[in-house]
């Protein structure tokens, strides 16, 4: 073939690969969206057992496939909703659900894939406000460009058929030699790996059967186990940032494709034997492996998921804290006093982790560091988990007969977990500014920046005060009585806070400072000012007489609570070590003696 031929097909080559993935995306998007909440809720709930855990992740991996089921799972654990040894059954779940999905796409169903894509937008346009028929449109069409996309990759494949060269090169990953299966799997992670989905890789090797390039298992097997690694690494990528136990998922779901791919190679000669017995061509073949390497896998580890969890947490020793996990539990919600009780804890633990949050941020502001930003990036995923979770757990319990002391409390956590979650945007937000500062070369003075770190820690003190206050075991007295400071350190911030703007607004008049300079100085204020507004309008909501919980209502839950309570022995100060964070620095000195107006200092 000419050197324009050979351009050609790999354009026609790529163009059906992204045809195949954005299609498998739209689908897997399109099927999430229309499964709801619920769904979701349902994976929170149900993987406290084994089994069920298993089904949900089997369940989520068919729909989004293992990558991001995996992903969202460590998104989950580091909210604290779920736990490691909790996370091992979706996992497995997750790897067999992928293999089912593709069992579906092996039956190459591309001669139906434009009609698929005219229904599909059709479904669309005639949707209107009816949001269900719209994701299931976008699933058919989603359908529809997966099949297209392999239509036209198959199309492109098949001049290469003629040549051998193709063939020749797949036979270096034959499973036929130990080297072979070494290559076969380092290829198939590296291609996975850089397409970021085992499916668009197993989709590969289904055009390549379909087109008779592949002829024989031992080609495919290999390449096949390199995928199940390869798929591994969106985990990997979606674990930075978070806590220690999340870090631990993503580790435990590469071990156990790593150690299934080696069990796989030492059962070469059985799945060989096995997969050709069950029938089919070879596309239905390479499914059938798909899908046997990892029913064995998991069906082996299932029974020892909390060993292999306690394995995992040998071999990644840390002297990081254990993050909190969740308060929210279903046995509680026939006992609204005790639900109120825990959906109070829990908010609670949302104020804390947007405290962090906000910590983060300014940490990475203050020390010109980007890896703070990225812990503020999983923070505020996973406050934002925690708001969802909390909401539904509160409608859950407003469905019951709830006292009017119990409707009022409900309805005021509900606000202040609203306030919360703006809390954690207005932290995201500081991150924005300061990326925004710096592409511009904006810079502030010694003093400026003092000003505003000590602005900071007055909002940061207003939001330890909240955490503390959403205690559910303080009395009424205490809570009002800290209301109260939360609204006092309000005032003295108010006051700081215009003094600042005005002290802003006179170097402008003077042309001490540009305009610029100033409007950047203008939004980091206010940045703190709306995270201290939220604060205020919690207090607020404390400061109501019905504001309280009934410890006697509990009934056979009360030791639970009490155990999870803070220390009631009177207040606990700002600046004790309950809450195990560093100091904010004070701010670089290599901005001394630069004229204001100047540009970020390197």
């Amino acid at each position: 073939m000419s050197g324009s031929e050979i351009a050609f097909l790999i354009g026609q080559m790529l163009g059906g690969l992204a045809l195949f993935l954005f299609g498998m995306r739209l689908m897997s998007d399109g099927l999430k969206q229309a499964a709801g909440s619920r769904l979701r809720g349902m994976l929170f709930r149900i993987t406290r057992h084994r089994t069920a855990g298993f089904a949900a992740g089997t369940l989520f991996g068919a729909i989004v496939h293992s990558g991001p089921t995996t992903t969202m799972v460590v998104g989950f654990i580091n909210a604290g909703l779920m736990t490691l040894a909790s996370s091992i059954a979706v996992i497995l779940g997750a790897n067999v659900g992928t293999t089912l999905s593709m069992q579906l796409v092996s039956f190459r169903l591309d001669d139906w894939c434009f009609a698929a894509i005219a229904l599909g937008l059709a479904l669309e346009l005639a949707a209107g406000r009816r949001p269900f028929v719209r994701h299931l449109g976008q699933v058919v069409l989603g359908f529809g460009l997966l099949f297209l996309g392999m239509r036209v990759m198959g199309e492109g494949v098949r001049p290469l058929r003629s040549s051998g060269e193709l063939q020749a090169a797949l036979s270096y990953a034959s499973a036929d030699s130990v080297g072979g299966v070494l290559l076969g799997v380092v290829v198939g992670t590296v291609v996975t790996t850089v397409l970021q989905s085992s499916g668009a890789m197993i989709g590969m090797l289904f055009i390549l059967a379909g087109s008779g390039v592949l002829t024989d298992l031992a080609q495919a097997f290999a390449l096949v186990l390199g995928a199940q690694i390869g798929t591994c690494t969106t985990t990997l990528f979606g674990m930075v940032g978070t806590n220690i136990e999340a870090r631990r998922s993503a580790m435990a779901h590469l071990a156990f494709n790593v150690l299934g791919a080696l069990l796989a190679v030492a059962m070469l000669r059985f799945y060989l034997w096995a997969v050709p017995a069950l029938g089919g061509d070879m596309t239905h073949q390479i499914a059938n492996a798909h899908t046997l390497v990892q029913v064995i896998n998991a069906a082996l580890v299932l029974p020892f998921a909390y060993p292999f969890a306690r394995l995992v947490e040998r071999l990644t020793p840390s002297k990081a804290k254990t993050p909190e996990h969740t308060h929210l539990d279903d046995r509680y919600i026939d006992t609204p006093e005790m639900a109120i009780a825990a959906a109070m804890r829990e908010t609670r633990r949302m104020a804390s982790l947007a405290r962090r949050t906000l910590i983060a941020a300014m940490r990475g502001f203050v020390q010109m560091k980007s890896e703070p930003f990225a812990q503020v990036e999983k923070h505020e995923q996973a406050v934002n988990e925690l708001k969802k979770t909390i909401l539904e757990y509160l409608l859950r319990v407003a469905s019951h007969q709830l006292s009017r002391r119990q409707a009022l409390i409900v309805q005021q956590l509900q606000g202040s977990v609203a306030d919360i979650e703006r809390i954690g945007d207005h932290s995201t937000l500081l991150v924005e500014l300061v990326t925004d500062k710096v592409h511009r070369k904006i810079w502030f003075d010694d003093e400026s920046m003092a000003q505003l770190v000590d602005l900071y820690h007055r909002a940061e003190e207003i939001l330890r005060l909240t955490e503390l206050s959403l205690d559910p075991m303080l009395s009424v007295e205490d809570r009002r009585e800290l209301a109260t400071r939360i609204l006092a350190r309000r005032d003295e911030y108010a006051t700081r806070s215009r003094a600042l703007k005005d002290q802003h607004r006179q170097r402008v008049l003077e042309k001490c400072e540009d305009a610029l300079t100033a409007m950047f100085y203008h939004r980091f204020v206010g940045c703190f000012d709306k995270i201290v507004r939220h604060s205020k309008t919690i207090a607020i909501h404390e400061m109501e007489p019905l504001f309280f919980v009934k410890p006697q209502k509990f009934g056979k839950h009360a030791e639970e609570i009490e155990r999870a309570s803070l220390p009631r022995d009177g207040f606990v100060p700002v600046d004790e070590s309950i809450f195990h964070e560093e100091t904010i620095p004070p701010p670089p000195d290599e901005t001394a003696g630069k004229p204001p107006g100047g540009h970020q200092p390197p």
